[in-house]
């Protein structure tokens, strides 16, 4: 059933168009320079990204007998193919905990599915995962097997040095094709300072590093910011449009607040006002200038410019209702042959030419979550583009309790979980990821990013969402207004409907990943392309030796399927000449340094809220020991006793952040190597030489000096000769770690067993050192210097002379994450299962044990089902 048609609008019906499917399959062999046809237009060069063995079917669109009559007919068949061509995937990780501490584990579950049915995703095998610290520094990158588009890891925080807010993200190499800018997971999470005792307050480090450190793009806002978006994309001069507005400053994040839009003449004319999560919006009808918008805040007036506007188009305006889409086009000339666009994922729903200025589209029916509303002209010209929201209808629900709301230590907890579907019948034999955490030990509020939220909402907009289950919560008429302001704002257009529809060629930049190659590239010192070479590679780790061989192709290509190992493995890749006896002196390059950009965190994210559980968790557990007046009479007296336990040395807190503070650098010396190293560029083997050009304003050539102060170099805290560190030893050091001493101080190393500083004795810096007077006069003068420690690899031994071998390139090549089965019972979080299934009534039981401290438990749950994302977050707290 329809609404009734209102006066002067057109009231769309949308049903599915049917399509003859013509296929033709094309085989490539993925290399640089393969010929790749473009959608509806002449084939293109594919960009030199290492990409080998695909077998895929294509379509030439251009080819397609299309049976529409009219050219929007053909635009929106053209989208029809080119999403059946190429499908998205979505990823999401469910983390076992909100905030964890140096030497924690991180598990995750991770979901892989189709971006537009939310089913598993069967296009990509290898998941990547990587761990971020807060500077954009790549801490550890993982490679998950999926199998049905599910998979599981570890993240051991172990030799975390830094705290702080780490990047999670996840993304497949097919994610990163479509986009400079790609979609893809991302979830920040505090790393807190190792303590000493669960009463030691939760502590994250501030660092003063050297300014080359800094990577991660920031956010420039002095004061207050406000940033303008105008509905639709664009302003059109004598026109109504919404217009939405972000306001937030440096030292606050978003921020609330009110003011006036000014005319031309600087009079006030309306109320600006920012009412969630510092985003608004108000209407605007531009003039021959732009107008202006004023704020006090802080005890001072900011105005903000809007937009320029264009003198002739047209507008959109979009109104989302319970159940319909208003949407009104506005022109100011006279504007023929348009057609609305409704997008699920860069998936075509239906389209309808404008014939009149109102437009209705029913929500019934249509693909919940995240619409794209694209206005196109014959042309094939988008005049506007708007994102709004369908809420799911008939969601299954996922319910749970527990046995207790507060347990004493090591006590068995139980835990029910119970799926149903929109009619309340039980769902069997799906498959839910249950973590059961210390509810006091989980300071982060849980339950407001969650599978449903993320691929629904949050994975479509642009940066972070602060708690986007808010916008679920209700479907009032205020909350939906709020949704809007959001979409307004935060639109994120991933999907290149101009490329979709065939105006505009498209070339993947990487093709789907079936299985885990190594694809690489031999060439001389010269840059001359080294075809016909023989490839070797031997890799070993604690249990596994693998050997391998194959030939470079005419354009120095080569690949090596590594599919079936798993860990990081040491490599040995040696090139030679067929019929030679010596290897050939090359330079090998591998395709493995495909990333997404770095993105800017936002105040929220380094500034997280607690959950406002914690004083009822507290509560509860006071009261679990609590004595009433009744109890009097049970209190009993002891005698005197001694304790002979040792104190707690407290000054380690301190002596922890002195040291903390005195570091300037950081580097991954192993990570930048392979990468200089599969980029093509030279590396000379010497440290010192590497670190001056890592930041040639403090280092100088010879890597004795950082800015005035000498550098001294060490492994572990234990003094080593600069020379032995510049004798071909650079591809056996790990990491170096530069921090601010004084001469003759005692040098620190950091212990990975308990995360603290530990001393060192000292030992002479070189053979040929100064006399004892002069060190004994150096010392009292405290001269500064800077100490480089390094980590290197295990047996190294720094008083040998160490050689790179003619020919062989030395590396680490990363295969599949091992699966490892969660120790249960741990005293942060005490259960953890990605892969339960739901029982014939559609049920799970859980028993566990708390750990050494009385506590509340918090459960989190989440799965996916027929494309369905389900979660649930429960604390077992006494009721209000």
């Amino acid at each position: 059933m329809t609404s009734p048609k209102k006066e002067g609008e057109q009231n769309v019906l949308f049903s599915d168009m049917q399509l003859e499917k013509l296929y033709v399959p094309l085989l490539f062999r993925e290399g640089p320079g393969v010929g790749l046809p473009g959608v509806g237009l002449p084939g293109v060069g594919l960009p030199g990204v290492g990409l080998w063995g695909w077998a895929v079917g294509l379509l030439f669109l251009c080819c397609l007998p299309l049976q529409a009559q009219t050219v929007f007919d053909q635009y929106f068949a053209q989208a029809q193919a080119f999403d059946k061509a190429f499908p998205r995937e979505k990823v999401f990780l469910h983390f076992d905990n909100t905030c964890y501490y140096q030497g924690d584990t991180i598990w995750y579950k991770a979901y892989v599915v189709d971006a537009a049915t939310l089913k598993p995703s069967r296009i990509s095998k290898p998941l990547y995962v990587e761990l971020v610290d807060q500077l954009g520094n790549v801490h550890e990158r993982q490679i998950v097997k999926l199998t049905d588009g599910e998979g599981s890891g570890r993240i051991s925080l172990v030799n975390t040095f830094f705290t702080g807010y780490y990047e999670v993200r996840a993304y497949t190499k097919w994610m990163l094709t479509f986009s400079d800018d790609p979609q893809y997971f991302s979830r920040t999470l505090p790393i807190y300072r190792k303590r000493l005792s669960p009463s030691e307050p939760r502590s994250i480090a501030e660092y003063r590093m050297d300014s080359s450190m800094k990577q991660r793009p920031t956010e420039k806002a002095k004061g207050l910011t406000a940033r303008f978006f105008p509905e639709g994309g664009r302003l059109v001069k004598g026109l109504t449009s919404v217009v939405g507005i972000e306001t937030f400053s440096q030292d606050a994040g978003w921020v609330d607040i009110s003011g006036f839009l000014l005319d031309e003449k600087g009079n006030r004319t309306s109320l600006v006002a920012t009412i969630h999560d510092g985003m608004g919006s108000f209407l605007y009808t531009p003039g021959e200038k732009p107008a202006t918008v004023e704020f006090d805040y802080g005890g001072k007036t900011y105005r903000f410019t809007l937009p320029e506007a264009e003198n002739n188009g047209c507008v959109m305006r979009v109104n989302s209702r319970q159940d319909e889409i208003d949407v009104r086009v506005d022109a100011n000339v006279d504007v023929k042959g348009l057609a609305l666009f409704v997008f699920s994922q860069g998936a075509p729903v239906s389209y309808a030419p404008v014939n009149s200025r109102q437009i209705r589209i029913p929500t019934d029916g249509l693909p919940p979550g995240i619409l794209r509303l694209s206005l196109i002209d014959e042309q094939g010209e988008i005049l506007a583009d708007r994102f709004c929201f369908v809420a799911p209808e008939k969601a299954m629900t996922l319910q749970g309790t527990t046995d207790r709301h507060v347990y004493e230590p090591h006590t068995k907890a139980t835990c029910h979980l119970r799926l149903t579907d929109a009619d309340g019948q039980p769902v069997s034999n799906a498959v839910v990821s249950v973590a059961i955490r210390d509810a006091a030990d989980t300071d982060i509020i849980a339950g407001d990013d969650n599978i449903a939220t993320n691929l629904l909402l949050t994975s479509d907009l642009k940066g972070y969402i602060h708690q986007p289950g808010f916008y679920f919560s209700d479907h009032s008429a205020s909350r939906r207004k709020m949704l809007d302001n959001l979409l307004i704002i935060r639109g994120w257009q991933t999907h290149d409907i101009e490329q979709a529809i065939g105006k505009k060629t498209f070339a993947p930049r990487y093709l789907p990943e079936d299985q885990l190659t190594l694809y690489g590239q031999v060439k001389s010192w010269f840059g001359k392309i080294q075809r016909g070479i023989g490839v070797t590679i031997l890799a070993q780790n604690d249990s596994i030796n693998i050997a391998g061989s194959t030939t470079t192709d005419s354009l120095g290509y080569f690949s090596v399927p590594i599919d079936d190992f798993s860990g990081r493995m040491e490599a040995l890749i040696q090139t030679r000449k067929d019929g030679k006896q010596f290897n050939r002196n090359t330079s090998v390059s591998l395709f493995r340094t495909f990333e997404p950009p770095l993105r800017p965190l936002d105040y929220r994210e380094t500034h997280p809220l607690t959950s406002l559980s914690t004083q009822r968790i507290e509560a509860a557990i006071d009261s679990l020991y609590g004595l009433g007046t009744e109890d009097q009479d049970s209190i009993r007296q002891i005698d005197e006793v001694v304790v002979t336990a040792k104190r707690k040395r407290y000054d380690l807190n301190k002596e922890t952040q002195a040291f903390e503070r005195d570091i300037v650098a950081y580097y991954n010396i192993r990570q930048i190597v392979d990468r200089m190293r599969d980029e093509g560029k030279t590396v000379v083997d010497d440290l010192g030489h590497l670190l001056y050009q890592l930041n040639p304003n403090k280092f100088d050539r010879d890597g004795t000096q950082y800015g005035t102060a000498p550098l001294r170099f060490s492994i572990g805290g234990k003094n080593i000769d600069r020379s032995f560190v510049n004798k071909g030893a650079l591809e056996h050091i790990e990491t170096a770690l530069l921090y601010q001493d004084q001469f003759r101080r005692t040098s620190y190393g950091y212990n990975s067993e308990n995360y603290r500083v530990e001393e060192n004795e000292m030992t002479d810096f070189f053979t040929n050192s100064t006399s004892e007077t002069d060190t004994i006069n150096l010392g009292l003068q405290h001269e500064n210097y800077v100490r480089c420690d390094l980590t290197v690899d295990p047996g190294f031994e720094a008083w040998r002379s160490y050689k790179a071998t003619h020919g062989i390139r030395r590396t680490y090549i990363q295969g599949y994450e091992p699966q490892e089965q969660h120790p249960q019972g741990s005293s942060r979080l005490l259960y953890w299962n990605p892969s339960l299934r739901t029982d014939e009534n559609g049920e799970i039981n859980i028993e566990t044990l708390t750990g050494d401290y009385p506590t509340c438990i918090s459960i989190s749950a989440q799965a996916i089902h027929e494309g369905q994302p389900i979660a649930v977050t429960i604390e077992s707290l006494p009721p209000k």
